[in-house]
């Protein structure tokens, strides 16, 4: 009798250990032998990988990225991933997002979002605007990193603020991956992994700091707009 293996589970056991995150060592597997490993997917879990990996791209995290566009995609994928372990912690990314937006905005002085404006994802996007003027938007419980990514905004750290929001976006990880060794979700959680530790190990702070530079300019500049007639 010939048995056959679950292809997930080849994938899975192929698949070399991320290792912790903040080590600033590379992952053990390049991008392109990544790419190679997840040919295995099937076509459809492919697409959907493809299109969460998409909107969780770091560059979704700048200001004034079109808040109200973005919305609208997320709201979009989210009606399509059903996995309920997967859908939660797209939440929690997606949520993440939006907090991370809300600090850089008030930090570069702009007045908090209209009543009904269309400016961020998820449960606490309502409750930041209302709590606009408190350093935590009332979110430190639910949030526990929200004050010491504060902080490091406020000091002009773009490392450390790195490093706390990627900790946080791994820790979201981890709450859900318990229970996912060799399925769909055990993939997404993985490259979820390497994408987290392939972005510490590249961390450029010379290219970070201009860039954190570049978007409190262009969020002054967009507080500064006057309102049209």
């Amino acid at each position: 009798m010939i048995f056959q293996t679950d292809p997930y589970v080849m994938l899975m056991a192929s698949l070399p250990a991320v290792g912790p995150l903040l080590t600033g060592k590379a992952p053990p597997i390049n991008r392109v032998r990544l790419d190679e490993r997840l040919r295995q997917l099937s076509a459809e879990d492919a697409k959907e990988l493809d299109a969460m990996a998409a909107i969780l791209s770091w560059g979704r995290l700048d200001i004034g990225d079109e808040d109200a566009a973005f919305v609208t995609r997320a709201e979009r994928l989210m009606e399509t991933v059903h996995a309920p372990d997967l859908r939660a912690a797209l939440n929690d990314r997606l949520e993440l997002r939006t907090v991370i937006a809300a600090l850089r905005r008030r930090h570069a002085g702009q007045e908090a979002p209209a009543e009904g404006e269309v400016w961020g994802y998820g449960r606490y996007a309502e409750q930041i605007r209302r709590n606009w003027a408190l350093p935590d938007f009332g979110l430190a419980r639910t949030f526990p990193w929200i004050n010491p990514a504060r902080e490091r905004l406020e000091a002009g750290d773009p490392a450390g603020l790195e490093r706390i929001v990627l900790q946080a976006a791994w820790d979201s990880v981890g709450r859900y991956a318990p229970g996912h060794e060799f399925d769909k979700e055990a993939v997404a959680f993985y490259v979820a992994r390497w994408s987290l530790a392939d972005r510490w190990s590249s961390y450029d702070p010379e290219t970070a700091a201009i860039r954190f530079a570049e978007l409190i300019d262009e969020a002054y500049a967009n507080a500064e707009l006057p309102e049209a007639a």
